[in-house]
C-alpha cells in the first residue's frame, strides 16, 4: 500500500575542501547527501540528531580544515517519505529525473516543478524541498494520489 507522509529530519549543511569531506565520520542512520565537491548534506533521521550531528561535523573540521563552514540547516528544508509498491510512479508523476536501480542514491532535480534533493532508498524515497515549496508539493501530491481506490495514506501536515 502507497503512503506519504511528510518527514522531519535533521539537515546539516557542510562547506569544505573534498578531502576533508570525504574523511568526515558520521553516525550510523546518518545519510551522507554530496552536494557539490565542497558541499555535503548530512541527513538524519530525526530533527533532535542535528544538534549532535553539527557539533560532530564540526569538531572534525576544527582539526581537519578550520575554515570549514557547518550549518544547521533543517527549518529550510521539508521532506516527504513515499513508501510502497507504487512509491516509484507516483515520483515519476512529479518529476523526470530518473530513479536509478541501485540503492541507496542521492539526487537533485526538478520535483512538481522546484528544486529537491532526492534520497532514494530501499523500501522509500525521501524528497526534500525548500520549506517555502511546502504546500505546493503537499499539494501536488494529493493531486497525485487523488481518486486512488488503493486505500493509499497521506498524511502532510
Amino acid at each position: 500500500m502507497l503512503s506519504i507522509e511528510r518527514a522531519h529530519a535533521a539537515v546539516v549543511a557542510c562547506f569544505a575542501s573534498p578531502q576533508a569531506l570525504d574523511t568526515l565520520p558520521v553516525q550510523p542512520g546518518t545519510h551522507r547527501c554530496r552536494v557539490a565537491p565542497d558541499e555535503l548534506l548530512l541527513v538524519a533521521a530525526t530533527p533532535e540528531l542535528a544538534g549532535v550531528t553539527e557539533r560532530r561535523a564540526t569538531e572534525h573540521f576544527a582539526a581537519a580544515e578550520p575554515d570549514a563552514l557547518v550549518i544547521d540547516q533543517s527549518d529550510g528544508w521539508c521532506a516527504f517519505t513515499l513508501r510502497g509498491d507504487e512509491a516509484d510512479n507516483v515520483f515519476a508523476q512529479l518529476s523526470t529525473v530518473p530513479l536509478p536501480a541501485r540503492r541507496p542514491a542521492f539526487l537533485q532535480g526538478a520535483v512538481a516543478g522546484g528544486s529537491a534533493k532526492i534520497m532514494a532508498c530501499d523500501g522509500y524515497i525521501e524528497l526534500f524541498v525548500p520549506s517555502t515549496l511546502r504546500h505546493h508539493v503537499a499539494s501536488r501530491l494529493q493531486d497525485v494520489c487523488r481518486g486512488r481506490t488503493d486505500g493509499a495514506a497521506l498524511r502532510l501536515a
